[in-house]
């Protein structure tokens, strides 16, 4: 999507009387943390093709294999292993699913809120309102550009362990001008209560 369809967008969002002071897209480029999981998939799927083919063998070379254990094991392991197949694909996928959802999102700030949108075949959004967020940290590289990350809550879960929410604004261009709208906004919402 372009720049004008995702602004566009963006500002249909945007509730009455509500003003965009801050508007950003996340650079592709720049998620390269993604690519990290493939440090795991890789060899996961290696082994699982291995697998595969090592389950195989039976029915495409020529071996003198029993026609029982050709029928049992060289049903049973085969099977076996298909959804560890299923797996590997599946985080291979994952950074290139990332980066095609990066494409379609904008990031916002109002007055009121900070929000995410991203655009495809369902708009997909999520906003939190200024007087709900908790700490702010950022990390930003030389460039400006970078990612802010905003705790929004915490919970405990089944099993006991705090689990702490965050609103994530990531791979945007000049993150510490963002953060300095936040705060000045979070400060003017306190001043005014």
């Amino acid at each position: 999507m372009t720049d004008g369809e995702l602004t566009e967008i963006l500002r249909r969002e945007l509730l009455p009387g509500e003003r965009l002071l801050w508007q950003a897209r996340p650079d592709p480029a720049r998620l390269r943390k993604v690519f990290a999981v493939w440090l795991f998939a890789v060899p996961w799927t290696a082994f699982a093709l291995f697998w595969e083919g090592m389950t195989l063998l039976p029915w495409l070379a020529e071996t003198r294999t029993p026609d029982g254990i050709r029928w049992t094991f060289g049903l049973l392991f085969p099977l076996f292993g298909l959804p560890f197949v299923a797996v590997g694909a599946g985080l291979l996928a994952v950074p290139v699913i990332a980066l095609r959802k990066a494409t379609r999102t904008i990031f916002g700030l109002t007055d009121r809120r900070i929000l995410r949108l991203t655009a495809g075949r369902q708009r997909e959004a999520k906003s939190v309102m200024i007087d709900q967020m908790g700490p702010v940290d950022v990390r930003a590289g030389a460039d400006g550009w970078g990612t802010l990350r905003i705790e929004t809550g915490s919970h405990v879960d089944t099993d006991g362990d705090r689990v702490t929410e965050r609103f994530e604004v990531g791979g945007v261009p000049d993150v510490s001008r963002l953060e300095g709208l936040l705060l000045e906004l979070r400060r003017s919402g306190r001043d005014r209560a």
